[in-house]
């Protein structure tokens, strides 16, 4: 697990040129704000011998312009270093929620089953945050208050160094105390950004399944869930709380002793020797101007090992491989039919657990293929291979003879249309969501989808028409209404190969006899594979496949496997027949 450090020297290797300038800036700044609180410290030492002991008139005009020459100078220098930094920060938090996000984006599709969506939530806010307050602290604080500090100590080294040496010897006890509460730091951090995903989890799922939870009285349920999230996130800030709080007694108490022996030795010096009154006051000065920056760089440590945990999640994510971050120069598929061959594919998602095995499959160029067969079977898989959301163990897919593998990602996707049992919406207007068929086409193009689609009538009979919202998942619209939109996706995409997951199978039948109308038309003409749970897709298609344990065990037409006797002879008698005697008619219409 790699450390702070070198997390740090990570940030810095990635970002550190690109802001080198305005770093180099800020630094200069930090350096002037530390020269003048150490000047205003000396200072002092003047304003005591030669104005109150000396009582020099002429000097007092000259001392008191100084003053106020540092402070100004001072408060500027500060002023620009937060400013700069600040935007630096900020830059910095969106480059790296930019950057998570393009990269999930090219993460296997198996990375987002073993990472929850409230997971990458929290990891897009907290973590990106985290990164700056990583390199905030080390430049601003850090930075600035070692700066300080440094500067502080040169001029109690300057007017003695006797008492410097005995008010520094409380250093390392200070540094070895911060280093222990740091582990206990790190370890709570984690704990509190999983408890945070827990709040943004019970709130999602209250979200998204509020009807659920309401027919079945499930408020106190979640109440209950949501609420031991919020304790546990407050626990857990509470402890932190306690940790890094740890840090004011233990300055004070090292502080105090240090103050305390110092003013002992030089009043005894004072006292027996007769020492200048002006050196004494500007050395406690610059100790006691140490204190706030000792007592920062400090909690600095803490705070450091708790963005720390952040940015090790953030980069835990942006480390994952990204499959589909393909070479440059890959060639286009170019699909003139449309025929796909599964050739001796395998794939697996857990080790010597095969969800297809050796499969061979034909679709053939602008006919309609169905997949038969019981539930984990592997027919989902083979959508998810189709369209390189999978890679095989081994074997090739090809369309038109061309290997799908050495093809360019969006060319293949391009020329592949997918509408499923449940049609996903996103978050936007009607309209945005037909053009996420084809971001480029103009409003004309996507009405005429709509009306391809039958959606067109209902949309105009919305409140604002294709601007009408959607809603979260498409929740302001009906089944049948999101279906439909979908569709009209489809048929904007106006892709060669169609993949149907049945999207009617959800459906009434009123609303399904009307989607499968659309559906005959989007079809037409197009290679067409789909997933079959309606007895009217299989009785129509021209061509069936029979899915069982990962391997195509019958293929045929549905007359051809009737009369075979076989495996598709009694799924059918076993799942149909009893349907298809009480109800004939309507289900001999099909797609």
């Amino acid at each position: 697990m790699p450390t702070t450090f070198d997390l740090i020297k990570r940030l810095v290797k990635e970002n550190g040129r690109e802001y080198a300038p305005q770093y180099a800036l800020a630094t200069l700044c930090m350096m002037l704000v530390a020269a003048t609180t150490s000047v205003s410290a000396y200072v002092l030492k003047y304003v005591v011998d030669t104005i109150f002991v000396h009582q020099d008139r002429a000097a007092l005009l000259g001392i008191t312009v100084g003053i106020v020459v540092i402070f100004v100078a001072k408060g500027a220098a500060a002023y620009f270093s937060e400013v700069i930094l600040g935007h630096i920060g900020n830059r910095l938090v969106a480059q790296t929620q930019k950057r998570m996000f393009d990269h999930m984006m090219k993460v296997d599709i198996a990375f987002f089953q073993k990472v929850s969506s409230s997971d990458l939530v929290t990891r897009m806010s907290y973590n990106a945050s985290a990164v700056r307050d990583m390199l905030n602290m080390v430049s601003l604080n850090f930075g600035r208050d070692l700066f300080t500090i440094v500067g502080l100590v040169i001029t109690m080294i300057t007017l003695d160094p006797v008492l410097a040496g005995i008010a520094l010897i409380g250093g390392p006890i200070a540094a070895l105390a911060s280093r222990k509460m740091v582990e206990r730091i790190k370890k709570v951090t984690r704990r509190e950004v999983e408890s945070m995903s827990g709040i943004v989890r019970v709130t999602r799922e209250v979200s998204q399944g509020v009807q659920v939870v309401k027919s079945f009285q499930l408020e106190s349920t979640m109440r209950a869930r949501m609420f031991h999230a919020i304790e546990s996130v407050q626990q857990r800030a509470n402890k932190m709380l306690s940790i890094q709080a740890g840090v004011n007694p233990m300055m004070e108490t090292v502080g105090g002793c240090a103050v305390a022996a110092v003013v002992f030795y030089a009043g005894w010096r004072n006292l027996y020797h007769g020492e200048s009154p002006g050196q004494f006051f500007a050395f406690i000065t610059a100790l006691l101007m140490c204190a706030d920056p000792a007592r920062r760089v400090s909690r600095v440590q803490l705070q450091l090992a708790a963005a720390a945990v952040g940015v090790r999640m953030m980069f835990e994510m942006i480390d994952t491989p990204a499959v589909e971050d393909e070479p440059p120069g890959r060639p286009e598929l170019v699909v003139a039919k449309g025929g796909v061959e599964v050739k001796d594919v395998s794939f697996r998602y857990i080790v010597n657990k095969p969800v297809i095995e050796g499969m061979n499959l034909t679709v053939p160029a602008g006919k309609v293929t169905a997949l038969v067969g019981h539930s984990g079977g592997g027919k989902t898989t083979i959508f998810s291979l189709l369209q390189r959301l999978r890679v095989p163990d081994s074997g090739v897919i090809e369309i038109d003879g061309q290997n799908i593998a050495d093809v360019s990602l969006k060319s293949l996707r391009r020329n592949i249309s997918v509408v499923g049992q449940e049609a996903f919406l996103f978050e936007g207007s009607i309209l945005e969501n037909i053009r996420a068929g084809n971001e480029g086409a103009s409003e004309e193009t996507c009405i005429e989808a709509a009306k391809a689609a039958s959606a067109h009538e209902f949309i105009l009979g919305l409140p604002r028409g294709y601007e009408t919202q959607v809603g979260e998942l498409g929740g302001h619209v009906s089944g049948g209404q999101r279906q439909r939109i979908a569709l009209a996706r489809a048929f904007l995409k106006n892709a060669p190969i169609i993949l149907l997951d049945e999207p009617t199978s959800a459906l009434d039948s009123e609303t399904e006899d009307f989607i499968q109308r659309e559906l005959r038309r989007l079809t037409e003409g197009r290679t067409t594979l789909v997933i079959a749970h309606r007895l009217s897709t299989i009785l129509h298609a021209d061509l069936i496949h029979v899915i069982e344990a990962g391997r195509v065990i019958e293929s045929g037409t549905h007359e051809q496997l009737i009369a075979a006797g076989g495996a598709y002879s009694r799924l059918f008698k076993l799942q149909f027949a009893k349907f298809l005697e009480t109800k004939p008619q309507p289900l001999a219409e099909a797609i």
